[in-house]
């Protein structure tokens, strides 16, 4: 079995959990599609409540229509820094990758367990994510291009990772996280 495939369990395995379970057996697509919806919009919510709304307006205005790549730091005195990464594609559509510092030594957190890969249509207010995964150099294709971004997710499989991604920035905020 290889990595995608058992992160793909554990995701399965953490809805299990949650109040969304019934997920896995309802394959009504419509109203999957509704909770997706909803999902991607909160998301945005969360996001730029987070990240979005504390970068210096500087910062957004400079980089405009132009492609540019910024690294910033959520930090919280007490629990692991998490880096983010916004990759500015034009003016209204942006990638953004979060994940626990790995330089970081603080708590029981040496290494990057995982990495949220998203894409942010900042007019629509929208946020996708498309990846959860670790890491790996063998994770590009020879463009350059990660392939998790190629590869077609179906509704449920975006929903998981809506529905971790969610209760992740949830978390962040409920515990004080910021753009440092």
């Amino acid at each position: 079995m290889n990595l995608y495939n058992y992160n793909l369990l554990l995701v399965k395995d953490y809805l299990k959990f949650e109040q969304n379970s019934k997920l896995i057996s309802n394959k009504d697509i419509v109203s999957l599609s509704k909770l997706n919806d909803q999902l991607t919009e909160n998301n945005f919510k969360l996001f730029k409540e987070l990240i979005l709304d504390s970068i210096p307006k500087c910062n957004q205005t400079s980089a405009g229509d132009k492609y540019s790549v910024t690294t910033y730091r959520l930090t919280n005195s007490r629990m692991p820094s998490i880096e983010v990464c916004i990759e500015n594609l034009s003016k209204y559509t942006k990638h953004a990758y979060l994940c626990i510092d790995p330089m970081q030594k603080t708590g029981n957190v040496h290494f990057r367990p995982f990495t949220f890969r998203t894409k942010i249509y900042v007019d629509a207010k929208l946020i996708e994510v498309y990846d959860l995964s670790e890491e790996t150099a063998n994770e590009h294709s020879e463009s350059g291009i990660s392939k998790s971004l190629l590869r077609k997710t179906d509704i449920e499989e975006k929903i998981i990772l809506s529905t971790i991604f969610n209760d992740w920035l949830k978390e962040l905020i409920s515990v004080n996280y910021q753009l440092s």
